[in-house]
């Protein structure tokens, strides 16, 4: 079998086999129990679950979509409909007389068609990440210093050698600092106070020249990756949520473990929104990372449609809405001097507004200057710079929703290097 025919047939049962988890799943048993469906409907799988606000691709025009064999029996493999009115439901019933004039295809001919065009460059999120290599940048205006090296195998944390100062660490400026000022101590040119205004910038100059090489066209299962880093950093985040929600559980009266759960909750998803954003960009680009992605992603769907008083969107959850219900409550948390529960109103006599000058058509170019003026004007001002904090009140079932979501998100970054290791192959 030509190495091309085996790539379409392993692809196309990887595609197979996401299909059958999403039809075995809660979401789809959930469509499904409020359909009638004949024999000879096709189901069809919207190609995008999140609210898909700010992105700037367009969604893909192939749909999956299984036809209806019988009474809870569908058939497999899946076809690929073509849809350039688009579907916004997350699942959608079509009779034969619906599709009549559609274009379907079946899911190896399409395959076929795509897998050329999915390119290298995508492909660099699995390649295999080498090790650190050497890199320097200069450093000008410093006597007996010409440059900071960054020497990831070298034993000493800092060294001088021949005007150059080398680094075994690009972690932490603090540390590196503090090596630094006890390798250049004996040198006698070297005016540490001079360093000291060059070095930061230096070593942040130093850090981004300091790329990790990543081989695109090196890709295994176990291999260092972008895509293997980003899953087993979230994958700690979510650890650390579930351990901290347990502990807020237990003791709900503890402010500390709860600033700390939210501390974890604002940091994921931050980084949840910029991935996911991503993801949908690439689905968007490549509509066969969709299809071997399609059960993760629509259990991550049912897991935000479950919040609680669908804070983030019920038939579209919304990423930006999802990451501010977070970040109002960490806000009323973490920044609580001014944290009232309401606003202040202030009943003044009638003398508090002394002098008062009423000032009607004014010049255009001077409409933005406040009509009325009076003696304390300015003080108003400043006093009326004082905000507070928006509360947001977050329920406790948030949060315990929160833990299925972001395990959710997890399992959609290790579904997208897995789509990614099985297409290169």
């Amino acid at each position: 079998m030509p190495i091309a025919d085996a790539r379409v047939e392993r692809t196309a049962k990887a595609v197979v086999d996401k299909c059958k988890l999403l039809l075995a799943s809660d979401a789809f048993a959930a469509w499904k129990g409020a359909e009638t469906l004949r024999v000879g409907d096709l189901v069809v799988c919207n190609n995008s679950f999140l609210f898909r606000e700010g992105r700037f691709t367009t969604k893909s025009a192939y749909y999956l979509g299984v036809r209806v064999k019988g009474e809870g029996d569908f058939e497999l493999p899946p076809v690929v409909v073509t849809a350039t009115g688009g579907i916004n439901l997350q699942f959608k019933r079509f009779t034969p007389k619906e599709l009549a004039g559609s274009e379907i295809a079946t899911l190896e001919a399409t395959l076929t068609q795509e897998l050329p065009r999915l390119g290298s460059i995508v492909l660099s999120l699995v390649g295999r990440i080498a090790d650190p290599e050497d890199a320097e940048v200069p450093i000008l205006g410093v006597s007996g210093i010409d440059a900071l090296r960054y020497s990831p195998g070298q034993p000493a944390p800092a060294k001088l050698s021949g005007g150059v100062i080398s680094v075994g660490s690009l972690a932490n400026l603090d540390v590196s600092w503090t090596a630094v000022q006890a390798a250049v101590s004996g040198a006698e040119d070297v005016k540490l106070d001079a360093l000291g205004d060059k070095f930061e910038q230096a070593f942040r100059a130093l850090q981004e020249t300091a790329a990790r090489p990543v081989d695109p066209t090196a890709i295994s299962e176990d291999g260092p990756s972008i895509l293997s880093e980003i899953l087993q950093r979230m994958g700690e985040q979510a650890l650390a949520y579930s351990a901290a929600l347990q502990r807020y559980q237990s003791t709900p009266e503890d402010n500390e473990i709860y600033k700390e759960l939210l501390r974890i909750a604002y940091n994921f998803a931050d980084g949840a929104r910029a991935f996911l954003g991503l993801m949908v960009g690439m689905c968007d680009l490549k509509p066969m990372l969709f299809w071997l992605t399609v059960f993760e992603q629509v259990e991550l769907a049912h897991r935000f449609a479950k919040l609680p008083f669908s804070l983030v969107g019920k038939a579209k959850p919304s990423l930006e809405r999802y990451r501010s219900v977070i970040a109002e409550a960490r806000n009323q948390a973490f920044h609580d001097v001014f944290a009232f529960d309401h606003p202040f109103r202030v009943r003044l006599p009638g003398d508090a507004l002394r002098s008062p000058e009423l000032r009607l058509f004014r010049e255009h170019a001077k409409r933005t200057d406040p009509a009325l003026d009076f003696e304390d004007r300015r003080l108003v001002e400043l006093l009326a710079a004082l905000t507070r904090t928006p509360e947001r009140a977050v329920p406790v079932g948030f949060w315990q929703g929160n833990e299925a979501v972001m395990t959710a998100v997890v399992d959609v970054v290790r579904a997208l290097r897995q789509a990614l290791v099985v297409v290169a192959a």
